[in-house]
């Protein structure tokens, strides 16, 4: 959640505000001497540029607490600065709650359309207990923030159901039973409040960017405070609830300690080098830097090309491979080459580097930069532990970014065992309101470390992408991946 990320470091800007509205609500806090003030003001008159100058590097270098404890400090003394402090230590406080409630919502609406796409009855329990943690630490979240006690009530009643319901039908699912239609269509009620939820709480992170401050607009905790009118739009929809007692893909594959994929004899620096200087055919200079001792024993090298790109690559001392590219360019030209031309130039630079079987498996492009997962092949079965990330420079074709990590950690020859389950049934699992895209047949990195032969199935529904995993031995759903559009390209979920 980059964007949220983003937001949280925003913190306070209308300062000096905060500073009048907290002296108010703290009548016991000492004025200073106005005479020692006076004293102060004529000795840091002539350095007040430099002074302001340097408060405004330290800020960018140590935050926004940075800032209030040491600027407002020289320039309104002791007494100011504590007040101040507090205020923004409050203002930080309030935001992080207010970001964590972002997120737990953003996954709970996620978790919820999984079991709602689901026909497993275990894949559908796994789901309802995460969406009533979300709910949980949604409901923690909201008791951080300065509301009034009438609109808390309802909003965390609502959030007491949504958690409440979800762990009930999860402890019915783990007795054995199965969801009946009604709760299915309770379910999809609820998956409509928590998209309701997430649409409000964007407007309200819009206008956080902006620059609206938690603690200005709640300082005075009555029925009318701006921030409680704010969230107390979340109250939407009722929604009836049966009669019951309620108690309350694959980017980051999965890595092993060893390294499985290194083989051969350790390569000299002049013969690493020597590959590199194959692989990138407009190279200016290439320097030596160190070499590093861990996981992988690597060289790494610092290149720079007559495009004005400057790349920081490794390789491995044994085999020789390339195993991470790091860098930007410096070219900001028109883009001239296409999605699959990109493809073209990620597998063969892919093979290049030991890559056995390459195929490309996920595509995005954000900008002038295209994003490629490159995963190897054995007798036709995507290997998913092995991916390989690969992005390429559509301005000039330059790999300006690549990690092989997971495929020389993970790689080795598998002993596939043979799909028990047919194609045909696991297809005809897929709810008759999903448009099968493609099919195919795939090693997943799941939970506890477990690798699972899967039949992979891409989804359209209601304009949304998923990806579902059925086992391919027991018929099972392993897991359903969602699609994510955001500013930084899409993401599965």
């Amino acid at each position: 959640m980059e964007e949220n990320k983003n937001l949280k470091q925003k913190s306070t800007k209308n300062t000096t505000n905060n500073q009048e509205k907290v002296k108010n609500n703290f009548p016991n806090v000492k004025k200073e001497d106005k005479s020692k003030k006076q004293t102060i003001s004529k000795k840091t008159t002539s350095h007040s540029k430099g002074m302001k100058a340097a408060v405004i590097t330290l800020a960018i270098t140590t935050g926004v607490l940075g800032l209030s404890t040491i600027g407002f400090a020289a320039w309104s003394g002791v007494a100011q600065n504590k007040v101040e402090d507090y205020s923004n230590r409050l203002e930080a406080v309030y935001q992080k709650s207010f970001y964590d409630l972002v997120d737990n919502v953003n996954n709970a609406e996620i978790n919820m359309s999984k079991v709602l796409a689901s026909n497993t009855a275990s894949y559908q329990k796994k789901m309802l207990s995460q969406v009533a943690d979300n709910a949980t630490n949604a409901q923690a979240s909201f008791s951080s923030l300065p509301l009034t006690y009438s609109s808390l009530n309802d909003s965390l009643g609502l959030l007491n159901q949504i958690g409440g319901y979800t762990k009930t039908l999860n402890e019915k699912l783990a007795s054995g039973e199965e969801l009946t239609l009604n709760e299915i269509e309770t379910l999809d009620k609820l998956h409509s409040v928590l998209l309701e939820i997430k649409a409000q709480l964007n407007k309200l992170s819009i206008k956080m960017r902006q620059g609206y401050n938690i603690l200005d607009n709640s300082l005075n905790l009555d029925s009318g405070n701006n921030f409680t009118l704010d969230l107390s739009k979340i109250k939407t929809v009722d929604v009836e609830y049966p009669s019951m007692i309620y108690d309350g893909p694959f980017s980051d594959s999965v890595t092993n300690a060893a390294v499985k994929g290194l083989h051969g004899n350790k390569v000299s620096k002049e013969e690493s080098r020597d590959k590199i200087a194959k692989l990138f055919k407009n190279i200016v200079s290439l320097e030596f830097e160190q070499d590093t001792q861990g996981r992988f024993e690597t060289y790494n090298y610092r290149l720079r090309t007559s495009d004005n790109t400057t790349l920081y690559v490794q390789t491995t001392q044994i085999g020789g491979h390339v195993l991470t590219v790091s860098g930007a360019s410096g070219n900001n030209g028109e883009v001239t080459i296409e999605n699959d031309d990109a493809q073209k130039m990620a597998v063969e630079f892919a093979k290049a580097n030991g890559i056995e079987n390459p195929l490309v498996v996920w595509t995005d492009t954000i900008d002038s930069q295209a994003y490629l997962n490159i995963a190897p092949t054995q007798n036709g079965v995507v290997l998913y532990p092995d991916l390989v990330k690969v992005k390429i420079d559509l301005n000039n074709g330059t790999v300006v970014g690549y990690d092989a990590t997971s495929y020389f950690t993970n790689h080795t020859t598998r002993q596939l065992e043979s799909d028990s389950y047919s194609q045909d049934k696991a297809r005809a699992r897929i709810p008759e309101n999903f448009v099968i895209k493609s099919e195919r047949i795939v090693l997943a990195p799941l939970d506890y470390n477990r690798e699972v032969l899967c039949f992979e199935f891409a989804c359209d529904n209601d304009n949304n992408e998923y990806y579902f995993y059925i086992n391919a031995k027991t018929g099972q759903d392993e897991n359903i991946l969602r699609v994510i559009q955001t500013e930084n390209g899409n993401k599965l979920m």
